[in-house]
């Protein structure tokens, strides 16, 4: 029987620790990873606690790469959560986890699996899985940097860039939402007794009038307006702007588009909006390259000016909507909706020629962001040949680091730096 108990006990224990469990990231989005021999598999987030997930795998790799971060931190002093070019482990229990640029900080609470104060060896291939505790991320962060140590002479810290997690503010809660208050249901009315006629008149059922309604007012409508204008000239442009719901209540994923024109001569356009959202919308005018974005609407209007850049030699443009994963250079499905258009346009104009230049940040070695820019844009000129495109009017350069627009210092700023752009060498 005390066996029994114990074990009812312990389940009861168990589950108790599970129904904690208010939100759980799998394989998170990371912009940036110091060590490529550590990686994050699932961040779970309790009432008390982040709890990170996370597999070392060593790899033997030699040296070590420095990483210089975004904002002042105070530093720890003593041991750190490292790996030495012997492959030892640990944990530094003055790890942190930073939000927005060091506004806020959480500490390190307990590690399972792995040393806190010593390092322990891993051998060649192995496998290890630990567990990080940290203080609870308040609600509404959904972005976090975890900042272990800096790099030192035979070091390498286990850091991360931009870790996305799911963690909405607690007013988007399911639990946190405000009941809708139940609309008062009208009593029927009684039917009238049949009275049976005596004489001529007498009798007849008494009708009684059916209550009136009250009219449900009709939702107040938003809108997306701004101006189409040249970019060079800041002239208005006459152009189409087309629109399409992407995500929302009300979106089943492959909603058609629609479109509006910006009218002359002030180059202003208004697209009305029943079906509250995130839309795409793009502006396009004949002699001009495209331009589009990504709107949220509401509850208020959104203003969205559209620059848009002549096509002529010498014109340089950013394609904005171009994604890659982490240090790779395979194209993300969600590019081929931009390059896409970019080869209709090489279509419409089938003498144009064009030059794509590949941009990294400047965190990690020199040779190999060049090589990963270069990469990049020659998997770009992949997909426009696969278009139909004519790869004699296509040239690709890998300019790596060696072009950045910033300072390189905020995570802001490196995604900036990170960017493919389109120079037209003829028209």
């Amino acid at each position: 029987m005390k066996f029994r108990l114990f074990t009812l006990f312990l389940l009861l224990l168990v589950t108790g620790l599970r129904a904690q469990v208010q939100y759980t990231t799998e394989s998170p989005r990371i912009d940036d990873i110091n060590d490529r021999d550590v990686s994050i598999k699932r961040i779970e987030l309790t009432d008390q606690y982040t709890i990170i997930y996370m597999k070392f795998e060593s790899h033997q790799r030699p040296g070590s790469q420095g990483r210089s971060w975004p904002f002042s931190i105070p530093q720890p002093g003593g041991g750190s959560m490292q790996m030495e070019s012997t492959n030892n482990i640990g944990f530094q229990p003055t790890s942190r986890l930073y939000v927005n640029q060091g506004e806020r900080s959480y500490k390190f609470v307990r590690a399972e699996n792995i040393p806190a104060e010593t390092r322990r060896p891993v051998q060649p291939g192995e496998r290890v899985d630990f567990v990080a505790y940290f203080e609870r991320i308040d609600p509404g962060y959904t972005t976090f940097d975890l900042f272990e140590c800096r790099d030192s002479k035979g070091y390498v810290c286990f850091n991360f860039w931009g870790v996305h997690i799911i963690n909405p503010r607690r007013k988007e809660t399911y639990s946190q939402r405000t009941p809708k208050t139940p609309v008062p249901v009208q009593p029927k009315p009684q039917q009238p007794r049949y009275k049976p006629r005596t004489t001529p008149g007498v009798g007849a059922p008494e009708v009684t009038p059916k209550p009136t309604e009250p009219e449900t007012p009709a939702p107040a409508t938003v809108a997306i307006n701004g101006i189409t204008r040249d970019a060079k000239t800041n002239q208005p442009v006459i152009a189409t702007v087309t629109y399409r719901l992407l995500s929302g209540a009300e979106a089943s994923g492959d909603e058609p588009a629609d479109s509006v024109k910006s009218v002359s001569p002030a180059g202003n356009y208004k697209i009305t909006i029943d079906r509250r959202g995130v839309y795409v919308v793009t502006a396009s005018a004949k002699g001009y390259f495209s331009q589009s974005d990504t709107l949220a609407t509401n509850r208020i209007d959104v203003a969205r000016d559209f620059d848009l850049v002549p096509i002529e030699a010498g014109a340089k443009i950013t394609l904005k909507n171009i994604y890659f994963n982490i240090s790779q250079y395979n194209l993300k499905p969600e590019s081929f909706p931009e390059l896409d258009r970019l080869a209709t346009m090489m279509q419409s104009n089938p003498t144009m020629q064009i030059r794509l230049e590949g941009h990294t940040d400047m965190v990690g070695e020199f040779d190999a962001n060049v090589e990963l820019s270069r990469n990049r844009v020659n998997e770009v000129k992949r997909y426009l040949v696969s278009k139909g495109i004519s790869a004699g009017r296509i040239e690709a350069v890998g300019y790596g680091p060696s072009r950045p627009i910033n300072t390189n210092k905020t995570l802001k700023e490196r995604a900036e730096n990170r960017r493919v752009e389109m120079v037209v060498v003829k028209v």
